[in-house]
């Protein structure tokens, strides 16, 4: 259990039906459990920092069934992922469609949260440039983390077949120079993003 967390559903409830359209509401619950001006920007901090790594690390994990009941935030502005039922791009289907079409979730809410309400912030910049570092990161750790993954082949882990080993290889694009993951990565964000 993670103790003072709620999820964005919980959250966006809180200002009735229309809460999930929303931008502010992440944003204003935020502020109400940090009131001192210090606190509210060290929450904003957190979120940023959590929200980068929470999409680095559900694009390369290929985490699916993400929605505002599987996304949850502290207090302190730690925002995370529950629910691990569909990962290694194992994702829902809807008739003949991918329940989950963008390589991770990054809503108006999140992104307002980033930019601290302002718009064309500069602080959007930085959050992009936060995850083509850590996307970075895990990059040059590739072969330790197929390496792990081909262990737990054998360990007969549902979900976790060689095929998963090859998800992640391909998701860390490993024929692409640095710039060139940065550039996809950024991508991905504007893909989400919309």
């Amino acid at each position: 259990m993670v103790p003072n967390a709620q999820t964005f559903r919980q959250i966006q409830s809180e200002h009735g039906v229309t809460g999930v359209f929303r931008e502010t509401a992440i944003a204003e619950w935020l502020a109400k459990m940090n009131p001192s001006t210090l606190d509210y920007q060290l929450a904003i901090d957190n979120f940023t920092r959590s929200c980068a790594a929470y999409c680095v690390l559900t694009y390369c994990l290929g985490i699916c069934d993400r929605h505002n009941d599987n996304i949850m935030v502290t207090k302190r502005g730690h925002m995370f992922h529950i629910d691990y039922g569909r990962f290694l791009g194992d994702a829902q289907m809807f008739i003949k469609f991918k329940r989950d079409r963008t390589p991770f979730v990054l809503t108006a809410d999140m992104i307002y949260v980033i930019n601290n309400g302002e718009k064309g912030s500069n602080r959007f910049h930085g959050f992009i440039e936060l995850c083509c570092k850590a996307f970075q990161v895990v990059r040059n750790n590739r072969f330790t983390l197929s390496t792990l993954f081909r262990m737990m082949v054998s360990s007969g882990i549902p979900g976790v077949e060689m095929n998963s080993v090859e998800y992640i290889q391909e998701a860390l694009l490993p024929a692409a120079s640095p710039v060139e993951a940065a550039a996809q990565f950024t991508r991905f964000i504007e893909e989400s993003s919309q």
